[in-house]
């Protein structure tokens, strides 16, 4: 499935176990119902914190395949639809779940629904039948094209007039009768009740009669005002809303634009792709002096000015759903259900292995050891590849990214990070990889056939939602995640975790000028005079290097000898290529043995193998096919010996590249193509 981008964490409010759309692990009891920034559609992240998993959960939903949601399904269907229609399958499903949970409960209705009844009226009999009728999602209707000729030369009915238009609209059309016993015309009409506090809207812009309304410049209001009476529906902008709050006669709720998923065109020869454009500056704890809009294009994300983020040009950005929210709920951030967390799961063993081995592997104590804010916990992640990328080679030698490789999340591990037991892992969890592994990636995650089976591993082998919940916990409970190449870790795991819970090791010992990173196996060299991924990678042992780097970082702080310790660093990195000797000495060996075995030794062939008896038997070098590339490797070296010779990641802002625009195959495109 094509997903749009996504900007932040947070968490599907629809049971104490799981989500029944997405299976993600979920925290505490719902206490009142979050406000737009954690469940609009707007940001879909909101819905669920792992794109991934949510098109995998879609897979087993015949709705969603029926609605057209999965790509292999609806391949030819435009993005724009697709949004739209996910917009409201993703608030009636919630909606559904929640009333599960609390049936008596009119709270979500109250936040995200157009209340109404349907009157439905037989042209012929007369007879006329009344239902409720709430909806989550208001469709934009545009006039006819004869509608529009009508229209007098210059003047196009305003925004609130259409939507005004747009929720009150009649249809007609055959249906069964009761009363005539026979198909009839039935004319069906919605009478408004009650507006809620979040209006969401698919603009629909589906005909070049809606495309000219967008492309006039302005014509999308910041705010509008809605007044609902006698089951009419009236809305009002600019200088008609102005005098209406002047009057003060009728009870008028205002709204303001606070989010617009746009659907890009690059190109004539290109896919579209999605983007969100948000303004956060609502979503703070206190007021702005003002409005903050981003651009969320993928994982870049962008500051724009209010201008840009709300301006159309139908030729290449058309909106495709539309946010308003009421504005005195600005600001008004409610924190409360962090009080109301379930930690049990940090402190009692959930493993699926039949043989586990703990080691030295300990879970806290919920009387001495309870995480709280401020916590130091070290972190290191391991990875295997679900996907390996496909490049397809053209004929002016360019590559092209046909499928972008896809990291699985493989293993886990968070240490203490202060006390009698600083250092010792609470959680070391494998996960249940439910997909085949390509690649187990096995020099650079330590990861095994059979270590994620749990019929076979000897180590603590748990689903993806047990470990994801127990870091959602440590994030929530405001911990601060030591370790090295942390950004890279949380990107692929998809949390997001802000920058104050956050100590990597890799920009603490990081000159800007050197334009140069420094791999955790490179420092613990120097620093700790200790080797490390000698012959792979451990997850333990990488995070609680980490610590010890950050403990060396605040003991050379106190000594005031910080900066002259890292020019030595530095100066040492440059004698040594910035790669621990022993290694330099292994490449060296094996590079004098390939040659000397090729020309002086006069051996032109490979050496023989041997099976597992001991018997020789032929060889033949390997040849990798040229359309396939490894996937990168887990971050625990911090980015220090691979990409651009600065070490540095190429973003698009270096490359001077349109932040609109999709760089496919990469981290800055949007992944809906």
């Amino acid at each position: 499935m094509r997903q749009p981008a996504v900007s932040r964490r947070s968490v599907c409010y629809v049971s104490s176990d799981s989500c029944s759309i997405c299976s993600s692990p979920l925290v505490g009891k719902i206490a009142k119902l979050p406000t737009f920034s954690r469940h609009s559609a707007v940001d879909l992240k909101v819905i669920h914190p792992i794109t991934y998993s949510m098109a995998r959960a879609l897979t087993f939903r015949r709705a969603a395949g029926a609605m057209g949601l999965l790509e292999e399904e609806s391949p030819n269907d435009s993005l724009t639809v697709m949004i739209q229609v996910m917009n409201r399958f993703l608030l009636e499903r919630l909606s559904s779940d929640f009333k599960q949970i609390l049936p008596h409960s009119l709270d979500f209705d109250r936040t995200l629904a157009t209340a109404g009844l349907t009157s439905i009226r037989c042209v012929k009999c007369l007879s006329e039948t009344v239902r409720p009728g709430g909806t989550y999602v208001n469709e934009m209707v545009y006039p006819s094209k004869h509608a529009m000729k009508a229209q007098t030369r210059g003047t196009l009915p305003s925004f609130s007039q259409i939507l005004k238009a747009s929720v009150e609209r009649e249809n007609q059309a055959r249906a069964w009768c009761d009363k005539c016993r026979r198909y009839q015309s039935l004319a069906t009409r919605k009478t408004v009740q009650n507006v809620p506090d979040v209006l969401m809207i698919n603009a629909a812009v589906n005909s070049l009669e809606a495309k000219q309304f967008w492309a006039t410049p302005g014509w999308l209001p910041e705010e509008i005002g809605i007044i609902v009476e006698g089951g009419q529906f009236f809305c009002y902008e600019g200088e008609d809303l102005k005098l209406h709050l002047q009057r003060g006669i009728h009870y008028i709720k205002v709204y303001e634009i606070i989010g617009v998923v746009a659907d890009i065109i690059s190109g004539e020869h290109q896919a579209s792709h999605l983007v969100s454009l948000v303004n956060v500056a609502l979503s703070a704890s206190e007021p702005q002096p003002s409005s903050q809009w981003h651009l969320f294009n993928d994982f870049l994300v962008k500051n724009v000015s209010k201008d840009e983020a709300l301006r159309f040009v139908p030729s290449w950005k058309v909106p495709s759903v539309l946010a308003f929210q009421v504005k005195a709920g600005s600001n008004a951030v409610d924190d409360s259900w962090k009080d109301e967390l379930d930690t049990s799961i940090l402190y009692h063993d959930f493993s699926y292995s039949r043989r586990q081995e703990t080691g030295e592997y300990r879970l806290l104590s919920p009387q001495n050891e309870p995480p709280r804010e401020g916590t130091h916990v070290a972190i290191d992640a391991e990875f295997v590849a679900l996907q390996q990328e496909e490049i397809e080679i053209k004929a002016d030698g360019s590559r092209e990214t046909i499928r972008p490789s896809r990291l699985g999340l493989a293993r886990v591990s968070v240490l203490r990070g202060s006390g009698l037991e600083e250092g010792r892992p609470f959680i070391d969890d494998y996960i249940i990889i439910t997909e085949p592994v390509v690649d187990y990636l096995t020099a650079f995650s330590g990861i095994q056939a059979g270590d994620l089976d749990p019929t076979r591993s000897r180590h603590i082998v748990v689903p993806l939602k047990v470990a994801y919940k127990k870091l959602w916990l440590l994030l929530n409970l405001g911990c601060v995640f030591v370790g090295h190449g942390l950004p890279k870790d949380f990107r692929t795991i998809n949390i997001h975790v802000p920058k104050r819970q956050v100590i990597d090791t890799v920009d603490l010992f990081f000159i800007r000028a050197r334009q140069r990173k420094l791999s955790l196996r490179f420092l613990a060299w120097f620093l700790l005079k200790e080797e490390i991924q000698t012959d792979t990678h451990d997850s333990i042992e990488d995070a609680r290097t980490a610590l010890r780097l950050y403990r060396k970082y605040q003991e050379f702080l106190d000594a005031g000898i910080f900066d002259a310790m890292l020019a030595d660093i530095y100066a040492k990195g440059r004698e040594v290529n910035y790669k621990v000797p022993s290694a330099l000495k292994a490449e060296a060996a094996g590079a004098a043995n390939y040659l000397g075995e090729g020309l002086g030794g006069g051996r032109d062939t490979p050496p023989m193998l041997r099976d597992g008896a001991g018997t020789p038997r032929p060889s033949t070098p390997v040849r990798r096919a040229a359309v396939l590339r490894e996937p990168p490797a887990s971050s625990g070296d911090g980015g220090g010996g691979g990409g651009s010779s600065s070490g540095q990641q190429v973003t698009p802002q270096s490359q001077g590249q349109n932040p609109w625009t999709s760089a496919k195959g990469s981290y800055f495109g949007s992944p809906l193509r």
